[in-house]
């Protein structure tokens, strides 16, 4: 509430009471005296115990105007809060910890070290434009006659205040800082190599699950792909940018600037969408982002969907050409960039039918062994027979080895008798 509007309902009802009403104080808002006598003694309290940071905040509730229209306590609370605020903001300041520095700076009445900090998050951010429009309101509020007057005892204290005039021109100039930023980022981002890579990526990758030679190549090309191009996908930092150039337009407070922005803005939309999907239309992905960008622009839903529908329509006969070619997962790919669900699902199952019948073969092949060894293990009579037989060999060899070291013994005694020895 207003300060001063404050001290004028708590006197008003202080003087209906000396009329004769009914006692009134209950009415008023607050805070009475006896919670800003808590929070004063509180604030010694914390400094006594070496809690200087709690100290500043408790001494902070104990200034301003109380419902007794009295406030013994916050000369001597705004004093403390400013002197503990100072050391502790430039504290949190040196650590790099700027919200915490300008809540102190805040609470201890240095406004203009309070700016200060404010202004590092601000440039932090500088690009988006809630960040711009906290700025904005937090100096305008701060620049006005009232926060004057609502904080006249801190600034008494701490020093005289005004919004330092070289920040407010910074402030004032980031719409079209910002704006020239977005548009740099997303020429940045938007790489035409990257698209010509990718389009190669994808019409040379291989469709048949059972040529394992040429998915392992298809798995290479994509790593070695992975490892060119780390990191997001540029056409979506691209499609980000385009979208909060859009959104800056609501920002920038200039006529010329807004129909300069907003001209800009629709070509980025048109040329983005055409470039996809015009030359870069081997991967169903780009079309799918055409569609995306021309869905950030300010036409009607009409004119929309006239132009997504003209990519989907190239969507399908790309989608039917790559089935001509038996590359059925382009196909589906294709198919569902042109909302086409059940064709999609129609070309998998018909990719899938494929791969099937050039594994028949080899499945064939595998049911005949598995069927052979179910015969073969599957009969009691047959696996017995086996075990004796398994066992007869066990016992040939024992006695084949039992007759060769009694021969290799019997040579030995032969031959150191011929020896003599």
């Amino acid at each position: 509430m207003n300060r001063l509007l404050h001290r004028a309902i708590c006197a008003a009802l202080l003087a209906a009471g000396a009329l004769g009403s009914a006692p009134v104080l209950a009415d008023c808002p607050g805070p009475f005296l006896r919670e800003v006598k808590k929070s004063y003694e509180a604030a010694q309290a914390y400094e006594r115990a070496g809690n200087p940071e709690s100290a500043v905040y408790a001494f902070r509730h104990a200034i301003g105007q109380t419902c007794e229209n009295t406030n013994p306590y916050e000369q001597d609370a705004a004093k403390r809060a400013a002197t503990l605020s100072l050391s502790l903001g430039g504290a949190a300041e040196k650590q790099g910890d700027t919200q915490k520095a300008y809540q102190l700076y805040e609470a201890g009445g240095h406004y203009a070290a309070a700016d200060r900090v404010f202004m590092v998050g601000v440039r932090k951010d500088a690009d988006e434009p809630n960040t711009y429009e906290n700025a904005r309101q937090h100096f305008q509020s701060w620049g006005h006659a009232s926060f004057q007057i609502n904080n006249a005892l801190q600034i008494k204290v701490s020093g005289a205040y005004a919004p330092d005039p070289k920040l407010l021109a910074e402030i004032a100039a980031m719409p079209a800082r910002a704006i020239d930023n977005t548009l740099r980022k997303e020429a940045a981002a938007f790489n035409e190599q990257y698209l010509r890579d990718y389009v190669q990526l994808v019409q040379t990758g291989s469709d048949d699950p059972t040529d394992s030679a040429a998915m392992q190549r298809t798995i290479a090309a994509q790593q070695a792909f992975g490892q060119k191009w780390q990191g997001e996908d540029p056409i979506k930092i691209s499609i980000d940018k385009v979208r909060l150039l859009g959104w800056w337009r609501s920002f920038t407070g200039d006529d010329q600037m807004l129909k300069q922005t907003t001209a800009r803005f629709e070509q980025l939309i048109d040329q983005r969408a055409e470039t996809l999907s015009q030359h870069y239309s081997g991967a169903p992905e780009l079309l799918e982002h055409a569609i995306s960008y021309y869905s950030l622009g300010d036409n009607d839903n009409a004119r929309f969907e006239a132009q997504a529908a003209r990519v989907r329509a190239q969507a399908v006969k790309l989608a039917d050409a790559a089935l001509v070619k038996q590359r059925f997962a382009l196909a589906a790919d294709y198919y569902e960039v042109a909302g086409e669900r059940a064709a999609a699902t129609a070309a998998r199952n018909r990719g899938n039918q494929v791969a099937m019948q050039k594994l028949k073969p080899s499945i064939d092949a595998a049911k005949e062994q598995a069927e052979f060894m179910k015969q073969q293990y599957g009969d009691p009579a047959k696996v017995q027979a086996m075990r004796e037989q398994a066992e007869a060999m066990r016992k040939s060899l024992q006695r084949q080895q039992a007759a060769a070291k009694q021969s290799n013994a019997k040579s030995a005694a032969e031959l150191e008798k011929e020896l003599g020895l």
